[in-house]
């Protein structure tokens, strides 16, 4: 998908590779900015918040969205770009939720409101995201949504109100504790929602942060947002996130690390496979800080995994799939995994799972690239792909729904516009870092 044409000198332009300079600088002249601020901020306003618009329901985050939804379709529309291979299996699962609840004729508008978030929050992060500016941009604005919604946490604590909802006039749904402590819940609609977006959002600032005072407090602040949520896969993630950094810190010379890491992965897995009678079971069960909400997770599972095989293909939709005295009669599903099994059938599974390895996989033209090439990109691809190995992880044992995710999806697209740019650098590294430098003397001068 390369085009060639004419420089402003007539001369002939080098491809590709300088296109992603011009790219840069369309996207980081102060569009995206705006558009950052718009995203997350919508993101970060409680899901409470609603309006209706012809009967259709609007949370901040949906509205957002849709507003930015076919200017980010025309951004992505201009030379330029590339398809990449997490836009295929986004744009499947998309399909696959109205095909099925075709199927089942449950839930038209509920599905529609899941594509608009996930698929729009995807296409918004690949338009306006792309690039070493783009993404200074995103994390520049991260910085202080991150610290407001903590600080709402942390006056959780100590009112025990929820403080926006009282704002708002609007009456507080109650709280939940663990060990006596109240879990925060901040502006999401559930504690384990919040401390997963910390974990998640501290990933990017271990790897974006060039200094070890900005690492400290950006990460401290996220990993006191675990801690306030009072949730175990949050802060197991967030073990995760410091172990893997530590690891890759130590191990930074060797290109070898992550297929070691990988390697140890498959091998614990294969391990527990092997021993345990429900591997499944037993690594969710060891996900929580609390047994019975472990016993809880397995019995789910065990539960869930015998209606997904009565209908494994197009699953029940947003209608009942068990009746009122079974496990589920009052009782949530509390894995991202097996609701969408349940409400959409196993094929939405594998199109999501695929969109989530598809945007941080490397390629042929991927394996080889000089890191050293841009280290704050560099950086990038591991903290996005830390980001999303931890979405995928913690919905072992969490739903993500409304804000979580659009944040999911955000991240996906965020990770395949990274890889995007690394392809263009591993076709000619030299034109590469031409297109950047001329890109960033632009950006200086105001051209």
């Amino acid at each position: 998908m390369s085009s060639y044409g004419l420089n402003g000198s007539g001369l002939a332009d080098s491809g590709p590779p300088l296109q992603v300079g011009r790219l840069e600088r369309r996207t980081a002249t102060g569009s995206n900015e705006w558009v950052a601020w718009l995203l997350l901020l919508g993101c970060a306003m409680p899901s409470y918040m609603t309006m209706y618009v012809g009967g259709a329901k609007f949370i901040p985050a949906r509205i957002a969205i849709s507003l930015l939804l076919v200017p980010a379709l025309a951004e992505l529309a201009q030379g330029g770009r590339r398809v990449c291979a997490s836009d295929f299996f986004v744009c499947a699962a998309s399909a696959w939720m109205f095909v099925a609840v075709l199927q089942t004729d449950q839930g038209w508008s509920s599905a529609a409101a899941l594509v608009l978030e996930f698929s729009g929050g995807y296409i918004v992060a690949r338009a306006y995201f792309f690039g070493h500016q783009g993404l200074e941009t995103f994390v520049r604005v991260l910085k202080p949504v991150t610290a407001a919604i903590v600080a709402v946490a942390v006056l959780e604590h100590l009112t025990r109100h929820n403080v926006v909802a009282a704002l708002m006039g609007l009456q507080s749904t109650g709280y939940e504790y663990r060990y006596g402590l109240l879990r925060a819940t901040s502006t999401f609609p559930h504690a384990i929602l919040f401390g997963s977006f910390c974990a998640v959002a501290g990933a990017v600032f271990l790897y974006s942060e060039r200094s070890f005072r900005g690492r400290t407090l950006y990460c401290g602040l996220c990993l006191f947002g675990c801690v306030l949520s009072m949730s175990s896969a949050p802060l197991m993630a967030f073990g995760i996130v410091l172990s893997v950094y530590f690891y890759d810190h130590l191990l930074r010379g060797c290109r070898w690390r992550w297929q070691a890491l990988m390697a140890s992965l498959f091998m614990f897995l294969g391990v527990v496979f092997l021993a345990a009678n429900k591997p499944v079971s037993w690594i969710v069960a060891n996900l929580t800080l609390d047994p019975a909400t472990g016993y809880f997770r397995v019995a789910t599972w065990d539960s869930a995994s015998y209606y997904i095989d009565l209908s494994p293909y197009v699953g029940y939709g947003f209608g009942s799939y068990a009746s009122p005295d079974d496990f589920f009669g009052n009782a949530s599903v509390d894995s991202v995994w097996l609701t969408l099994a349940l409400r959409f059938g196993i094929p939405l599974v594998i199109f999501i799972l695929l969109a989530n390895i598809a945007s941080f996989f490397p390629s042929k033209r991927t394996a080889s690239i000089p890191h050293c090439h841009d280290a704050y990109m560099s950086n990038m691809r591991t903290a996005f792909t830390l980001g999303l190995a931890m979405f995928m992880f913690v919905g072992l044992t969490v739903h993500y729904w409304n804000n979580s995710w659009i944040l999911w999806g955000i991240w996906i697209g965020i990770r395949a516009s990274v890889k995007e740019e690394s392809v263009a650098a591993a076709e000619n590294p030299v034109l590469y870092r031409q297109g950047m430098a001329r890109a960033d003397r632009d950006l200086t001068t105001g051209k």
